[in-house]
This record gives C-alpha cells, sequence and structure tokens, in this order.
C-alpha cells in the first residue's frame, strides 16, 4: 500500500487500531553530549554532525542539551551548563555584536510557546522517519504509539501556551521525559530501510535534539525531570547541576552492622544506611 499520501494522523489511528507486540526493555539513560568547535565556529553533536555554526561567545565550551536554530523563525540558541539553562537571542555567526546568553529561570514560561513549537517540529519528523524507513523493525508500532504520544504532547502544550494555561502545561509535561527515553531505548539498535529521507539529521541525532528540546521546556514549565533508574540521591547540601565537594578529612568512624538478631529486650543500636533503588 502507497502511504506517501496518507495524512500523519490518519495513519497513525490506523497504526494504533493494531494490536501491541513490542517487549520493551529499558537500559541507562543516554545524555546526548555536543563538542563546540570555536577555531571552526562549529558545534556537533555526540554523532559528529554538524547542527549549526556560531560565534565563539554564543554557546559555552563543554555546554549539554544544545537547541540550535531550527528555521527562520527559530533564531535563538538554547543549551546547558554546570547545571544552568541559557538561552542565546542569536545562533548565527554575527561577531563580537552577537548579544550575551541570558539565563533562563526555572518555571519562568518565558520560552514555553517557542520551545514546545520546535518540539513539535522536531517530533513529527522523528515520526515520519519511523514510519518510512524503521516500520520493519520488531516492537515498531507500540514504540510509533509511544513516539506519537510525545507529538501529542507538544502539539497540547503548544495550544495550551496561547491560552496562558501553565497549570495544564505542567500537568501534561509530568512524566513526558520518562516515555521519551523510552521511546529512545527502543529505537536504539533498529536497522534502518531507507525508502524517503525526513530532514537534515539521522535518527540518533533526531533523538539528540528532541531529548535537549524537552529538557530546556520541562526547565521553562518548572516541571521536574523523572529520575533515572538507579539514581543516587546526592548529599545534603548539593544542588542541581553540582558535584559533591570531595572530602577534605577522613568520615568519623561507624559502628560496625552485625547481622545477627538482638537478643531479647535489647535495643537495636546500629542500623545499615539506606539505599536508593
Amino acid at each position: 500500500m502507497n502511504t506517501s499520501s496518507i495524512p500523519l494522523c490518519v495513519l497513525a489511528a490506523s497504526l494504533f487500531a493494531g494490536p501491541a507486540n513490542a517487549q520493551h526493555h529499558h537500559h541507562s539513560n543516554y545524555t546526548p553530549r555536543y563538542h563546540i568547535d570555536h577555531h571552526n565556529h562549529v558545534v556537533r553533536d555526540s554523532h559528529g554532525h554538524s547542527i549549526g555554526q556560531y560565534h565563539h561567545n554564543v554557546v559555552h565550551p563543554n555546554s549539554t542539551y544544545v537547541v540550535p536554530h531550527l528555521s527562520q523563525h527559530n533564531h535563538g540558541t538554547y543549551y546547558s551548563h554546570n547545571g544552568g539553562y541559557y538561552y542565546a537571542p542569536q545562533s548565527a555567526s554575527l561577531g563580537p555584536a552577537a548579544p550575551a546568553p541570558v539565563q533562563v529561570q526555572y518555571g519562568g514560561f518565558s520560552h514555553v510557546d517557542d520551545l514546545s513549537g520546535r518540539l513539535e517540529l522536531l517530533v513529527n519528523e522523528f515520526c515520519l522517519d519511523l514510519h518510512y524507513n524503521y516500520s520493519h523493525n520488531p516492537g515498531y508500532l507500540e514504540t510509533y504509539r509511544e513516539a506519537y504520544q510525545i507529538l501529542d504532547t507538544a502539539k497540547f502544550i503548544h495550544a495550551a501556551e496561547h491560552q496562558q494555561d501553565r497549570q495544564a502545561i505542567a500537568s501534561r509535561l509530568n512524566g513526558i521525559d520518562q516515555l521519551f527515553h523510552h521511546v529512545q531505548d527502543d529505537v536504539r539498535g533498529w536497522a534502518r530501510h531507507h525508502h524517503q529521507q525526513v530532514g537534515q539529521l539521522g535518527i540518533l541525532s533526531k533523538m539528540d535534539l528532541i531529548e535537549s528540546t524537552l529538557h530546556h521546556l520541562m526547565h521553562d514549565a518548572g516541571v521536574g525531570h523523572t529520575p533515572a533508574p538507579g539514581e543516587q540521591a546526592p548529599p545534603p547540601g548539593v544542588g542541581p547541576g553540582q558535584a559533591p565537594a570531595p572530602l577534605t578529612t577522613a568520615p568519623p568512624p561507624t559502628a560496625p552492622f552485625s547481622s545477627a538478631p538482638p537478643s531479647s529486650g535489647a535495643p537495636l543500636t546500629s542500623s545499615p544506611p539506606p539505599t536508593v533503588p
């Protein structure tokens, strides 16, 4: 059947009608990384693909979650550095006149309209790439269904921002990063049978950009990210994006813990430290 002329929403409805046959397996969450080449003014993603050219003061070195300008309607650049989220109003190479990046406040709702619009474009391209080039992979129907949920969320948030419904936006974003990582884990390693090129980047780079955009959108909307499975709680006094300070003195000795049960009537004087699953 030729599906090239079928609207995506109709195609998705027909796909969703089928039984779910995927078996999902969670792996460790992947964080996209970027290489900032200030000599050539190029930013490349972790797969070596160039995602834009910038002046040296636009994107800070060692940045993560870079979201470049996407079209003539999206000129700004987003990135994260040392736990902070930043927006640079201009992303082209404008020389020394390029404006300095501005830190985006958590829950400030200053860029939700722009970020949700970008997310909608990126996830739509991702879904089209799945449809045209990856539908032969095991578990495709269930994975496509979940990817389309993310597209629906982006559309909902874009519309809700125009109505200034911040509560609805925060509620819809809650847990969406976990759903994305579910899709990301499933697609990674899939084989591609090329039928149609969608956008300029491959599917791994598309996922990196979606994840980066999602991180900035959740930060701007004041929605926390779902902890990764097995993530360890930080020690007291360590803020988001900060590393624990090295110990300068040896920690005080602790009483040895015995696994033997206490004798009748004797209180348990020591206990093992709690663990975080």
